[in-house]
């Protein structure tokens, strides 16, 4: 693969809608490895109440924009397309056994995967192909194939919200994150 998926990357709160850089798909992927996200990550997973959760969420993590890089956090500031789609998949029983099952899938070439800061869900980034179809459209067409009985995941798990490009997608500390091998020349 000679594809580097950039996305820009905005630092904490998610009120934040300036990018501070932009980072290939590596560099986010060592980020969410190492541990500088893990006292944030740890605490958050400690917070019973969802309001207060999301609380913390939204004011101690970053974020990228999967889906390209853009010079503001809107669908209409798009500078370049990454053809990464991120599916946020919530309330998951059994996230690595869904993970495993997502990377072996041979309809989609998983390029990234993780355990959401929340520890009950997962990131999972996935190459789309832009010529065929929109962004949501591909987004429409995964979402529903995981609900299917390929899958079985509910429409909640399969979070609709994340379908427009400037989506946010939190990062947090997840040292076993799955990175596609063909992208490993440089990643260590």
């Amino acid at each position: 693969m000679e594809m580097n998926y950039l996305m820009s990357y905005f630092s904490a709160p998610i009120t934040n809608k300036v990018p501070l850089t932009k980072l290939s798909l590596l560099e986010v992927a060592r980020i969410i490895a190492s541990p500088e996200l893990e006292p944030q990550t740890l605490a958050l997973r400690k917070i019973a109440d969802e309001v207060e959760a999301r609380r913390y969420k939204g004011f101690n993590f970053p974020y990228v924009t999967p889906a390209g890089v853009f010079s503001y956090c809107s669908d209409q500031s798009l500078i370049s397309p990454s053809e990464v789609l991120c599916m946020d998949l919530d309330h998951i029983q059994d996230v690595n056994g869904l993970k495993q099952k997502l990377i072996a899938d041979r309809l989609f070439e998983t390029l990234m995967a993780f355990r959401s800061p929340s520890g009950d869900g997962l990131k999972w980034f996935l190459k789309i192909d832009l010529s065929k179809c929109s962004h949501r459209q591909w987004f429409d067409a995964v979402r529903n194939y995981l609900m299917s009985p390929a899958y079985g995941l509910g429409p909640k798990q399969a979070d609709p919200s994340v379908r427009n490009e400037s989506r946010a997608c939190f990062l947090c500390y997840d040292p076993e994150v799955y990175v596609n091998p063909d992208l490993m020349t440089d990643y260590r």
